[in-house]
């Protein structure tokens, strides 16, 4: 049995499923033409029937369902979008806090080496080649031994750890506020998610 292109285009169009969107233009389309039809009649005096009354309220229904479906679609679309934006900035944002703890950490590691230092130093005798003048230069007085100044980097890179915890926190309570406020936004929209539509 020959088959020719209509047939099988009919065929295919049986087998493939199509989504809503395409059907309810495809039957605007039909609409659309029986209304031509039914105006071209009633230009050569034929008068309106019932048929051509049902059709345009049939149109402004199947305009409706394709201007929601629009809106639907148009609206996972732009979720998706801002899905995938809150992703990519909470990523950034796990990074930057991955990279402030282990900052804070690395200077809470060097602050005890240095403490650990000052203490191996306390039982060893004040030698020279241990300390330094404070400000370099051999005029000065104030010498600073090795316990000293090992003490006093190690406070220096505590507070710096202090510091680094504090803009952390600070960081992780304002994301926390701002993912609530948003999941707030979210059920406020959810709750007021409906939209009419008329033609």
């Amino acid at each position: 049995m020959a088959i020719d292109q209509n047939g099988l285009n009919s065929i295919l169009a049986n087998l493939t499923p199509k989504n809503n969107a395409a059907v309810l233009r495809e039957q605007r389309a039909n609409l659309m033409r029986k209304l031509q039809t039914a105006a071209d009649r009633s230009e050569n005096g034929m008068p309106s029937t019932e048929d051509t009354k049902r059709d345009i309220k049939e149109l402004a229904a199947v305009d409706q369902e394709i201007a929601q479906e629009v809106y639907d679609e148009t609206s996972h679309r732009l979720e998706e979008q801002r899905l995938e934006q809150e992703a990519a900035c909470a990523k950034k944002e796990r990074d930057r806090e991955r990279a402030l703890a282990k900052h804070e950490h690395l200077l809470e590691s060097r602050s005890m080496s240095k403490l650990l230092s000052a203490s191996s130093k306390v039982g060893q005798p004040d030698v020279v080649s241990f300390g330094t003048f404070n400000d370099g230069s051999q005029g000065d007085n104030s010498y600073t031994s090795g316990v000293d100044r090992d003490l006093q980097e190690s406070i220096q890179y505590g507070i710096a750890a202090a510091e680094v915890a504090v803009r952390r926190k600070n960081a992780e309570s304002k994301a926390q506020i701002k993912e609530s406020s948003e999941k707030c936004q979210i059920e406020r929209k959810q709750k007021a998610k409906h939209v009419n539509i008329s033609v």
